[in-house]
């Protein structure tokens, strides 16, 4: 069966059907089969690898592309809860997360510029200051403390402040990151799978809420085949794999990669979650703590709480009023207590519901199609199947009646208002884009958009808009298109009630606007012939992301539209778009009538369930000004005598005000006037015209001969940039593409100036300035990111300012040149229109206030609030967020044009341009950058300064000071460390979390960095199988590797609601000190399985030009130019030992007691090298889940306890378990241990009076060109 493919997609697909019903979409990677065939794979020249052709995937979506297909930005319960779901997920399940890259696969670092504002959703932020085009912070990568991202192009919504990249570590991880496969030394790619079973959290019994979740858990824990319950991820790990799942309403999606030479084995494992888990009583009670815990660590996630009140007050006896999330209380305790086998009913419930007939499976590997296909049909034949077609839920009516205003408290300093409507379901509508179109003009942010009027009025400051691709909002009951609006103070403050109505008002005033005008067709073009550029040119994706997508969709695209689903346009149906627009309309008067008839056409028949629906709606406000707005609607519904009622939610425990809507207000937004500030968008001017390459052009040069590559180094994953231009205020490298063979570009550049970030009040003015630049530029760039444009800003702290614009390269330049006049002229007077003075009188508060409310919601997790501490105290120059938010409450228009003018004078722009541009192409581009800014940029290269990573103390140091106390005391300073005790940020909080940093040094040296990527490798799986599946210490859980401003380390994170921070610490500390012995008795045969799979890791070629480009600007931004440090770390990794790696894990990581203990001496730290800082942040109450737990467990438990104790301290034991209980007992038993440190004083006291560690930057090559 023919599947439709992007002409630049070099893969083979198969789509079949099995004996057992299993529909399976069989995906043969012709590169990855030669990569994993040849070892060295890919064609060489003179011992360097050619750049060649890609395969192509997935192209980031930016903001227009969200706004046209809206993605959850919530772990949210109902639309996937327990893993990475396609649109943003919700928390992974099983505790499976995973990260993009595997040990030092990211050549990034973490320093000042992660310390401030970021970019991303508040609640589903990456956890990065650099917003979408930071790197991710994980191992091998530099940390920066800086001032956090503006995302311009918004390809990641608005988020909190100086959060590093979302890891395993933080909330709503779960421990897993994805590692490197196989032992190749050239570039290679990864296999995967994914199996998407057509049932999930609808479908739970109403006695046992979260089962399908619970279900999802228990599938990891082994199988008849494979009794042991680390077994999959075990392998998985020892393979350069990792593993995921996540439970949607309807669906439940299960998905890994794995390197290619192993996917056989793997899929034989991943095969038993099907045919026979094992689901064992042990390990029953302890999964159900994982989704406790999973739960505890979203109930201070405000997007969290108001899906579920949206559930909630759902109608009566509908299936939206289930509890998706599931916890002890809703899958353990309530049901024993009623007499129910909660084990026999979970298996019933497999059996009743998991079947190859309503399963969809994809596998992608490098084998040819028929060896792909016989090994899915012996692994996967003996699937049951006859389970009949999937629960649908078509004949429902819609989960919401009437219209009504439901008022919640937020947790964070904000206020979110969000309409929801409800529409027929449109999943299998995916020819038409009808809500896709709707979702295009109502997020808008160009002329004459809803967001430029509600601005204009200073009520929000952003607009999303559309169905969101998660379960909760598309399903077979219906689909609900949201509209969210940021509000301002004074958008609040609009309106009767002062609860937002007044935007409500405008929302609905746009929708009129809309039908008004009727359904226009050249917009849909529009969308057409941008969704067919991005489909023309796809860009490969994350393996296990596509995989994971692709099984999902095949429930509702037919088989030929799999892969295109998401950019076929193949009929325009005005007649659907006007019968959707007239079911948002805010009066009843919009009836349906003769128009609800079915429509036809292949994947454009709108189904007969929207038959006599009738416009319904609800508006949300979550508020953290809940008890004033609250007395205030109260007082309104009195006056207009509507309906009006408290309301409280069991699960998170809270209590919400529900208004009937009254009549004569949705009268009144029916019959407003129009406005003439609403209208059509404009046709876009950046829409690409020139498609061509110019690697191809006939005066294009050869590529040049190939550098001679270092020792032991065979391939390269990617050659190098040339350096073009050196000289004072400007450095230029540049890149023509002549791999991904695409018509675009990407250019990073970073404005330094020793003016940029001398004080807290100076990084404020620069960050508020970046968002009045971003704002400035809006109109005219959201029109350039729906053509495939974008670009990115990020204050980077000490080391400057960040920009970036990459994609279609044909009106680049236009954009850059936007950016560059807009930044020296922001705030001038005699600049006319957005961005000069008038204008910035008139915006400059809503943009302040807005930041001002990012900066206030920072830290407010408690895994952030560590990782945060832990790399302000390390990174020796950097600010502290309350230091720059203190600043920016006093700041005023007139301290804007000053700023921009001293940044001005003196500076240096450091930029890279890379990908269809030739190189003098690249040199016109940054000539006009530095005019733009003016005869300022005139400062030379060495002159820059950067961050400096401090010398946390020795064991032996703080051994010595503990000198006059007992040796016992003595022992244990040394291994505890330097501790930092902080207090939770959020009062209502209930989780504690513990950040543990292992310093080594300078990463000046590849064999050193090779050795700890190494430990990491090894240490990953048991830290995990420890400290979250047996000992069940919280459900994140995470280890890996930093680089933190040029140095070395190793980081365990632990965020649990069931233990103080002390005994995470202490059970951490028990972890390293068993791993000693198993260490020492590595076979080299076991060292060599996993340094492959980190070899793997680092050769993982990058997918997109897009990815390319931002590794190696990151070799360029740290200064250290060190574009080979993988090949070297992999040809470093050929001589390693065991000695080697046990020797750096002795001397860095393990405990000095258990040293001493080891080798028999009495003082373990007088031979240690380590150098621990933990932060520790403790819920401000005592850890109520713990006690709660432990005191439901009681008579309910006694007559499990033998079995349990028999059967866990052996399992733990081997891994340090007991002795972590044992040791952690009496900080558990003393809440209060010591006292807590004051932030920001005590933390910069304590860095203050720390040592530097050297700068370690690099020598650039000389320049090709002459300045």
């Amino acid at each position: 069966m023919e599947v439709l493919k992007s002409p630049n997609d070099k893969k083979l697909y198969r789509y079949m059907v099995l004996e057992n019903g299993l529909r399976v979409l069989l995906i043969s990677d012709p590169e990855m089969q030669i990569t994993e065939a040849s070892g060295a794979a890919a064609p060489e020249a003179n011992g360097m690898e050619l750049d060649g052709d890609g395969a192509r995937g997935h192209e980031a979506k930016g903001k227009a592309a969200a706004a046209a297909a809206r993605g959850q930005r919530c772990d949210g319960p109902p639309g996937g809860v327990g893993g990475t779901i396609p649109a943003g997920g919700g928390p992974s399940a099983g505790g499976k997360r995973r990260r993009e890259s595997g040990p030092a696969a990211s050549d990034g670092e973490e320093s000042s510029g992660d310390l401030q504002e970021g970019e991303e959703d508040d609640e589903d932020e990456d956890e990065d200051g650099e917003g979408e085009s930071g790197s991710e912070e994980g191992e091998g990568e530099d940390e920066e403390m800086g001032d956090g991202s503006g995302s311009g192009e918004g390809e990641e919504e608005e988020g909190e402040e100086g959060e590093e990249e979302e890891e395993e570590g933080s909330e709503g991880g779960g421990g897993r990151r994805k590692k490197g496969g196989g032992s190749s030394q050239a570039p290679v790619k990864k296999a995967a799978a994914a199996m998407a079973v057509g049932v999930g959290s609808f479908s739970d019994p109403e006695d046992l809420q979260g089962l399908s979740h619970y279900l999802e858990h228990m599938l990891f824990m082994g199988s008849a085949k494979y009794p042991a319950e680390n077994d999959y991820d075990d392998f998985l790990t020892r393979n350069g794999g990792s593993a995921n799942a996540f439970t949607d309403l309807e669906l439940t999606n299960y998905h890994f990669e794995v390197a290619p030479a192993q996917l056989a084995g793997a899929l034989d494992r991943f095969a038993q979650f099907f045919i026979a888990p094992r689901c064992a009583e042990g390990s029953m009670e302890r999964e159900v703590l994982a989704v406790d815990s999973e739960f505890s660590q979203v109930l201070q996630d405000d997007h969290c709480r108001l899906s579920q009140i949206m559930c909630h007050t759902s109608r009566p006896g509908h299936i939206y009023r289930k509890f998706s999330w599931g916890n002890r209380a809703s899958l353990w305790e309530r049901p024993r207590q009623a007499g129910i086998d909660v084990r026999q009913r979970l298996l019933e419930y497999y059996q009743q519901h998991y079947g190859a007939d309503r399963s969809c499976l994809v596998v992608l590997g490098g084998q040819p199609l028929e060896e792909l296909g016989a090994m899915v049909a012996g692994s996967f034949g003996a699937m049951p199947g006859g389970k009949g077609p999937a629960p649908s839920f078509a004949g429902l009516e819609p989960p919401f009646q009437g219209r009504t205003l439901t008022v919640l408290p937020a947790v964070r300093d904000h206020h979110e208002l969000r309409l929801t409507f409800a529409l027929p379901p449109l999943a299998r509508l995916y020819g038409t884009k009808a809500d896709s179109y709707i979702s295009h003009l109502m997020g808008h942010e160009g002329p004459g958009s809803l967001l430029s009027a509600l601005k204009a009025r200073g009520w929000a400051t952003e607009i999303l808009a559309g169905v969101d691709d998660d379960g909760y909002a598309s399903n077979s009951c219906c689909s609900l298109f949201g509209v969210d609006v940021t509000l301002t103070e004074k958008g609040l403050a609009a309106g009767p009630g002062g609860c937002g109505l007044a935007v409500a008002g405008l929302v609905f005033a746009y929708v009129s606007m809309l039908r008004r005008e009727g359904p226009q067709e050249w917009v849909w073009q529009e969308m057409r012939s941008v969704a067919d550029q991005r489909w023309r040119f796809l860009e490969e994706g994350d393996p296990m992301d596509a995989v994971s997508r692709l099984a999902g969709a095949m429930h509702h695209t037919a088989p030929a539209h799999t892969l295109v689903a998401d950019y076929l346009h193949e009929s325009w149906q005005p007649d659907l778009v006007a019968r959707l627009l007239e079911r948002m309309a805010p009066a009843a008067a919009a009836a349906p009538g003769a128009a609800d008839s079915t429509a036809t056409g292949a994947g454009s028949g709108e189904p007969a369930a929207a038959a006599g629906w009738s416009p319904c709606f609800r508006i949300d406000l979550m508020t953290k000004r809940y008890d004033e707005v609250k007395a205030s609607v109260m007082s309104m519904a009195a006056a207009e005598g509507a309906e009006v009622r408290s309301e409280s939610e069991p699960w998170f425990g809270l209590d919400v005000l529900v208004m009937q809507l009254p009549d004569s207000l949705c009268r009144g937004w029916a019959e407003q006037p129009p406005l003439p500030e609403l209208r059509m968008p404009p046709r876009n001017p950046y829409l690409p015209e020139d498609f061509s390459l110019r690697c191809e052009d006939p005066d294009a040069p050869e590529a040049g001969p190939a550098p001679a590559l270092p020792p032991g180094v065979t391939s390269l994953l990617a050659t190098p940039p040339h350096m073009l231009l050196d000289r004072p205020g400007l450095r230029l490298w540049h890149k023509l593409d002549r791999t991904f063979r695409t018509p675009r570009a990407a250019v990073h550049w970073r404005l330094y100036s020793p003016a940029g970030h001398t004080d807290p009040r100076v990084a404020a003015t620069g960050h508020l300035c970046l968002r009045l630049l971003e704002e400035a530029l809006r109109e005219d760039a959201y029109l350039a990111d729906v053509a495939g444009l974008h670009y990115h800003t990020s204050p980077e702290g000490l080391a400057g300012l960040e920009f970036r614009v990459d994609g279609f390269n044909d009106k680049l330049g236009a954009l850059l040149g936007r950016l560059t006049g807009q930044l020296a002229g922001l705030g001038a007077e005699g600049t006319a229109g957005p961005g000069g003075a008038a204008w910035l009188a008139e915006h400059f508060e809503a943009v302040r206030e807005a930041l001002l409310r990012k900066y206030r919601n920072m830290n407010m997790e408690v895994g952030k609030h560590a990782s945060y501490s832990r790399l302000y105290v390390l990174c020796s120059r950097a600010m502290h967020c309350d230091h720059i938010l203190e600043a920016m409450e006093t700041l005023t228009p007139q301290d804007v044009r000053p700023y921009i003018t001293t940044l001005l004078s003196r500076c240096h722009v450091e930029a890279y341009v890379a990908g269809n541009l030739t190189a003098g192409g690249a040199v016109r581009l940054a000539e006009d950058l530095a005019a733009a800014l003016g005869p300022g940029c005139c400062m030379p290269a060495d002159e820059r300064t950067r961050d400096q990573c401090v010398v946390l103390p020795a064991a032996k140091e703080l051994a010595e000071r503990a000198a006059a106390a007992a040796a016992a005391a003595a022992a244990k300073v040394a291994d505890a460390g330097t501790v930092v005790r902080l207090r939770a940020k959020n009062a209502k909080e209930e989780n504690a979390a513990l950040e543990v940093y292992y310093q080594l040094g300078p990463a000046t040296d590849p064999r050193d960095r090779a050795v700890l990527d190494l430990i990491d490798q090894i240490l990953y799986e048991p830290c995990y199988d420890t400290l979250r599946t047996k000992q069940q210490l919280g459900y994140s859980v995470y280890s890996g590797t930093r680089l933190t401003a040029g140095v070395s380390s190793f980081c365990i994170q632990v965020v649990s609601a069931r233990h103080p921070p002390e005994h995470l610490d202490a059970c951490v500390e028990a972890f390293l000190a068993a791993q000693g012995p198993r260490l020492r008795a590595m076979t080299p045969a076991e060292l060599a399985t996993q340094a492959a799979a980190v070899v793997s890791a680092k050769m993982q070629r990058d997918r997109s030009l897009v990815e390319e480009a931002g590794r190696q600007w990151e070799h360029i931004s740290s200064q250290r130019y060190d574009f080979l440090s993988r090949e070297l770390e992999v040809a470093a990794l050929a001589s390693v030992t065991v000695d080697d790696v046990y020797d750096t894990f002795a001397r860095y990581l393990m405990p000095p007691s258990a040293a001493a203990a080891g080798d028999g001496a009495s003082d373990g730290a007088a031979g240690s090298q380590r150098r621990k800082l933990a932060v520790h942040v403790r819920p401000h109450g005592p850890m109520g889940a713990a006690k709660k737990a432990a005191a439901a467990a009681g008579a309910a438990e006694a007559e499990t306890e033998v079995k349990e104790s028999a059967d866990e301290p052996t399992a733990m034991a081997v891994d340090g378990g007991a002795a972590a209980a044992d040791g952690a007992a009496a900080a558990t038993e003393a809440p209060e241990a010591a006292e807590l440190m004051e932030e920001p004083a005590g933390l910069l006291a304590l860095r203050s009076g720390l040592d530097l560690h050297p700068l370690w930057l690099g020598t650039p090559p000389a320049p090709l060109m002459a300045a």
